[in-house]
């Protein structure tokens, strides 16, 4: 099972942005100063390291600013197991 540090750190990637560029994101969201070396710290934390109670409690926020659900961090599959419904679009 995945941590959420870990689950955080494919979102960054999916998205293509540094982590520079999440922690400026995600000061201006909370206005409060996150610095990089922060949002590393939390991508590399387990659930019950300090790092990780830290990213816990920012987890609104976080999910706020990727656009995504906070339950995105508790799934206990991976988003490529889900099943899923693809629309199947008729070849011209």
């Amino acid at each position: 099972m995945r941590s959420k540090g870990n689950r955080l750190s494919l979102l960054r990637l999916e998205t293509r942005w540094s982590v520079e560029e999440c922690s400026y994101r995600l000061m201006l969201q909370t206005n409060e100063l996150q610095t990089p070396e922060d949002w590393l710290a939390w991508e590399r934390s387990t659930d019950d390291s300090h790092a990780g109670r830290e990213l816990e409690e920012r987890l609104d926020d976080i999910a706020a600013v990727f656009g995504v659900d906070r339950q995105y961090f508790y799934q206990t599959k991976d988003s490529s197991e889900t099943e899923t419904k693809v629309l199947k679009l008729p070849l011209k």
